[in-house]
């Protein structure tokens, strides 16, 4: 997959806001089916069994995840993934 870097004042191609989707959407997948088998270790447990941290991972994704009216994400979130996972080339 080519990198291509961004400028903070450029917007995102389309292809940009693809990979960061799919690159947000692969994210939440994996954290879930962590959180999938660590809770499976807390209910074992006394203390913690009935601790639901993909409850709270849900809420919390809520909170952070903001979609627009049309169910796509904000660039500017979109943008800090990208950015997270490719970086910025220095001089663009």
């Amino acid at each position: 997959m080519a990198v291509i870097y961004l400028n903070r004042r450029r917007k995102l191609t389309e292809e940009q806001k693809r990979v960061a989707t799919s690159l947000l959407h692969n994210e939440v997948n994996e954290v879930m089916a962590d959180l999938e088998i660590i809770e499976d270790s807390l209910d074992r447990t006394f203390l913690f069994g009935e601790l639901n941290l993909r409850e709270l991972a849900e809420g919390y994704i809520e909170e952070r995840l903001k979609t627009n009216p049309d169910g796509s994400y904000d660039e500017e979130l979109l943008k800090r993934v990208y950015n997270h996972y490719f970086g910025e080339q220095k001089g663009e």
